[in-house]
């Protein structure tokens, strides 16, 4: 069986920043570099410590990560 292709926004990382909401746009493979939005924002993630990376606490939306599963990391 042939792979898929992969083309032009399809193998974009398009992970979205829990807080502000902004959407990475660089290729799927930029890790472990930050994540980056068209605005200049950029960010590093984890899982989210509240809700385990499920986006669910209490069958509601996680409020520490809005449903997104992961969580900005702050510097140490």
């Amino acid at each position: 069986m042939s792979e898929p292709t992969r083309g032009l926004g399809k193998d974009l990382c398009g992970r979205v920043h829990a807080v502000t909401g902004a959407e990475c746009y660089l290729p799927d493979t930029h890790y472990p570099r930050p994540h980056q939005a068209l605005s200049g924002d950029s960010w590093h993630d984890g899982l989210c410590s509240e809700c385990a990376g499920s986006g669910l606490v209490s069958d509601i939306l996680c409020p520490s990560c809005n449903g997104t599963a992961f969580e900005p990391l702050t510097p140490y």
